[in-house]
């Protein structure tokens, strides 16, 4: 059984005319306001972390005023249409559908599916009596300007909205399966799925390989129990980009999960969005200490306020659509480049099990090609005799598709602060042997850090690490 990915935490490629019209950015109230709740920090405060926000090098300002629309499926709990922050612009429309006819006039299998399918009710009514959905689809897509509220990451966004989570946030892999499938078939270019559970079916295993073969980009989240992300359902399969949520401080949040399968991170604390009529999403979590409406945000109480990775995923979601927005002719493994290659570091010096690739940067993924993704990766060591006698042979990757050059070398303890015995590398290696160290150059120490650095024709560099303990 699978629930929405939740947590209670208190309290280019494409470069356009320099005539083209830039969009702006949002003013809607709680896109600059501070402390509606109390708090210290401003209401939006993810977004200035992810290269939106108000600044001049926000990536909103970078986007043409005419960017092209985007169809995002949001498989979830369903969606309050009715909710005023929603546009009915914002919303995909089948265009081989003619609505309330009673006839599946495009043969697609679903009678008057006009803006998605409630995969629970077999229905066309994918209504929201949960509020997970409304608040995911608000982050990607809520209303820009309308003077009230907050605003979505992508006002080109055009929602498919696909209900397969009941009223607790609980379904079946078998819906999931056909909402992906659904959204692969109906033209949807990214598909956010911020629902998990342990285990990966075959069902879903097979949805997720048909949707990746028809071009479709996947963004799930991590999961909020604080484990390794392995065996954890949707999130650890090969074909998505999986996604762990940060606190204010830019840095994994405990609760959320993590392992070599975690891509990138995104804000997923105290997050502001919508909130759907007659919900409190938060009260059906079991175990949350958590006072009924005490999420709720505004006089009219129409938004609402959570942490989890269900509300980091959609952050980089709503980015991979504005990627497209700009340039409709990047197909899926080029976004997911782009995203990876433009994440800002964080944590642990380079790619890691806590924080992926990094940080999502919106600003920074404007400015960067496909084909500059750097991937450094240590995967093992091995003691090997040669005629220059033993030496400790590094596994691992050191690729880039502007690939400068890479190295190796060693530093003694924890956390070196020098480093020695550098071997060079001046061709890519996938998955093969980077280099060899002597083993002498082991010696007076019982903890290494082997680093891998590895340079792109454009200056960025990314590294690896690897702890090597002697006598383990």
């Amino acid at each position: 059984m699978t629930r929405p990915i939740l947590a209670f935490v208190s309290g280019i490629a494409a470069v356009f005319a320099s005539a083209a019209q830039a969009q702006g950015v949002p003013e809607d109230p709680y896109m600059t306001s501070v402390g509606s709740w109390q708090q210290q920090h401003p209401d939006s405060w993810w977004a200035d972390q992810v290269g939106l926000g108000n600044g001049p090098q926000s990536a909103w300002r970078q986007l043409p005023a005419d960017a092209a629309p985007v169809t995002v499926a949001v498989i979830d709990s369903g969606l309050d249409w009715n909710h005023l922050d929603i546009a009915y612009d914002n919303l995909w429309k089948n265009p081989g559908e003619i609505p309330d006819n009673g006839i599946d006039d495009d043969g697609n299998g679903y009678i008057d599916d006009v803006i998605g399918w409630n995969f629970l009710d077999d229905s066309n009514k994918p209504w929201d009596h949960d509020g997970h959905g409304t608040f995911v689809t608000g982050q990607i897509a809520a209303t820009w300007n309308n003077g009230a509220g907050v605003a979505g990451i992508n006002l080109h966004a055009r929602i498919m909205v696909l209900r397969a989570l009941n009223t607790f946030g609980n379904t079946r892999a078998s819906y999931v399966a056909r909402a992906i499938v659904y959204a692969a078939d109906n033209g949807a270019r990214i598909i956010n799925l911020s629902v998990g559970g342990p285990g990966l079916t075959e069902v879903e295993r097979e949805a997720l390989r048909y949707a990746t073969e028809k071009g479709v980009l996947i963004v799930v989240a991590a999961g909020n129990d604080g484990k390794p992300v392995e065996g954890f359902g949707l999130a650890s399969a090969e074909q998505v980009i999986t996604v762990g949520a940060a606190g204010i401080d830019g840095l994994r949040a405990p609760f959320s999960n993590y392992g070599p399968a975690v891509d990138l991170i995104a804000p997923g604390v105290d997050i502001l969005s919508l909130r759907a009529r007659r919900t409190d999403t938060l009260r059906d979590i079991p175990g949350a200490d958590y006072t009924p409406g005490g999420a709720y945000v505004g006089a009219d109480r129409r938004y609402y306020r959570a942490s989890g990775t269900s509300f980091a995923a959609p952050i980089v979601t709503g980015i991979a659509s504005l990627l497209l927005s700009r340039d409709p002719g990047l197909n899926a493994q080029q976004v997911r480049q782009i995203l990876l290659a433009s994440a800002r570091d964080v944590g642990a010096p380079g790619i890691d099990q806590f924080s992926g690739y990094g940080m999502v940067d919106a600003a920074a993924a404007f400015s960067t090609s496909p084909d500059s993704l750097i991937d450094a990766t240590i995967t093992g060591v091995s003691v090997i005799s040669g005629e220059t006698g033993a030496a400790v042979a590094v596994a691992g990757t050191a690729s880039s598709g502007q690939f400068e050059e890479a190295w190796l070398e060693i530093g003694d303890g924890e956390n070196p602060t020098d480093w020695s015995n550098r071997v060079g590398l001046t061709q890519p290696v996938v998955a093969g042997e980077l280099g060899r160290i002597p083993a002498a150059a082991f010696r007076g120490s019982q903890v290494w850090i082997l680093r891998l650095v590895v340079r792109g024709r454009n200056g960025q560099q990314r590294e690896a690490r690897f702890r090597l303990a002697l006598g383990s």
